[in-house]
């Protein structure tokens, strides 16, 4: 497959729509568009599928990711409801949590969408959440990185490599230095595709409100939202939210968006608890002292109460204070005691107060109602894995990973626990799948010769699968060398 000239302007549009770098100095995203309708781009989706899953695997080489099944479980049935009430008609997504305490969020050709843990913190409700997402849908259903392409074309941008490169210094260190490894005129090249892009930043807000509407979820999330970055910006000062550096906020575009969302019917929206739920984990996840942040929640117990009550048992959990979590938690459950946040608290503090046997027996109750449930199955095989029962935490993530195959923390969790087990043929197979899921396909290669010496000269099947992932390891070795102008 020939995909230069898409990787070139592929590349081309990362960099016009790269972000500036998070505070202490982590790396952060770009925000791209595209997908939908075939007639739109000279380029066949399979293309931009393949492209969107390799720039993935690349970018996972420069963030650090959070890995909280809970986390990603929400954003993904988040993100799917707000698929399936869009205008995108080619769903296969991605989703990636960078962790990053920033506002950002960003959309790839191909279908990836990602978002900083920061937008978490940063949104009172799931509304202005969702919002930001239905935002990046609609570039991707609008198809706003092909619509760009005549554009990329005629800013005639040389230095695939020279490109690349400023990309990943400005996600280390940071956006000048980034455009400082441009040439004069790519830099006046990007900025007048910078401001072609600002036109569709309105027709996002649009069909991104029209989402929210057809989701069930209050039309306001959008500009309520805008207002959040505004008064984030005035607090910062001289530096921006990482969101609107790629997506410009202007009086016009703020107005705009508060007009649109009047023009529909007066609701009275309910907040969802379960994004209350994940905003408090992010919120531990961000605290270098959660006593401290017990303390707080132990005081505020007006807003978001269930929340914060939540929180509580969280903090409490990460102290390690068993017996007072389980107090807090009981109350919880009482009330709600089919919540798999709540369940999962339950199965945590049995653990933590050596009732493994209690523990597992909650999960796998909740496994029989809930089968496959992402958050259930990774905590039952940490849980499994701190009782010795390694085949078994073997045996149930093999069975999840044919369900996740494009997960890297499944496929690194499920290395060790075959390692522990005993199953020195599967682990190389599993350190062989993290490893091109995080670009690093040398030690992927490595890792399958391994396995292929310890197979039988009879496992002819076997064989075949470990020959086929070489093949295609060799692929993405070629496409990356492309990407890197090389």
């Amino acid at each position: 497959m020939v995909l230069r000239p898409l990787l070139l302007l592929f590349v081309s549009a990362v960099l016009l729509c790269n972000i500036a770098t998070a505070a202490e100095s982590r790396p952060i995203s770009q925000q791209l568009p595209e997908l939908g309708e075939v007639s739109a781009s000279p380029y066949s989706l399979q293309q931009e599928y393949d492209l969107g899953r390799l720039w993935l695997k690349m970018f996972r080489t420069q963030v650090t990711t959070v890995d909280d099944p809970q986390l990603q479980s929400y954003l993904e049935s988040l993100l799917y409801n707000l698929a399936a009430n869009s205008e995108l008609k080619q769903r296969q997504l991605e989703t990636v949590i960078v962790d990053n305490s920033t506002i950002n969020a960003f959309a790839v050709p191909g279908g990836v969408i990602g978002v900083h843990s920061g937008l978490f913190l940063f949104s009172d409700n799931e509304a202005q959440f969702a919002g930001v997402l239905a935002h990046e849908l609609a570039h991707l259903s609008q198809r706003h990185f092909s619509r760009s392409i005549d554009k990329a074309r005629e800013a005639n941008i040389p230095s695939l490599a020279g490109m690349l490169a400023g990309i990943i210094l400005a996600a280390t260190v940071g956006a000048d230095a980034g455009i400082a490894t441009i040439t004069a005129s790519q830099a006046a090249a990007l900025d007048s595709q910078l401001r072609f892009s600002r036109e569709h930043e309105q027709e996002a807000d649009r069909v991104g409100m029209e989402t929210l509407s057809r989701s069930g979820m209050d039309p306001n999330g959008i500009p309520s939202m805008f207002e959040n970055m505004n008064a984030n910006l005035r607090y910062a000062r001289s530096k921006p939210p990482e969101f609107l550096l790629t997506h410009p906020l202007t009086e016009n575009r703020i107005s705009d968006s508060k007009n649109r969302a009047r023009n529909y019917p007066r609701k009275v929206y309910t907040d969802n608890l379960n994004f209350q739920l994940m905003k408090k984990r992010v919120e531990l996840l961000h605290s270098k002292k959660p006593e401290n942040l017990l303390a707080e929640w132990q005081r505020e117990t007006d807003v978001n109460g269930e929340a914060k009550h939540y929180g509580r048992v969280l903090a409490l959990i990460e102290l390690e204070r068993w017996d007072e979590a389980n107090a807090q938690l009981a109350t919880l459950l009482a009330d709600n005691p089919q919540r798999i946040a709540y369940i999962i608290a339950r199965a945590e503090i049995q653990q933590g107060q050596e009732k493994g046997e209690a523990a597992i027996a909650t999960l796998k109750q909740a496994l029989s109602l809930s089968p496959r449930n992402h958050s259930l199955t990774m905590t039952l095989a940490a849980i499994l894995q701190e009782n010795k029962l390694f085949r078994q935490a073997d045996q149930l993530l093999t069975v999840h990973s044919e369900q996740r195959s494009e997960d890297p923390h499944l496929w690194y969790e499920l290395a060790e626990v075959r390692g522990l087990a005993g199953n020195i043929l599967g682990v190389h197979m599993a350190r062989a799948e993290y490893f091109i899921l995080v670009a690093q396909f040398e030690r992927a290669s490595k890792q399958l010769r391994y396995a292929h010496q310890l197979i039988g000269s009879d496992n002819r099947v076997l064989e075949s699968k470990i020959r086929q992932r070489l093949r295609d390891i060799d692929a993405m070795k070629d496409e990356m060398k492309e990407l890197q102008g090389g």
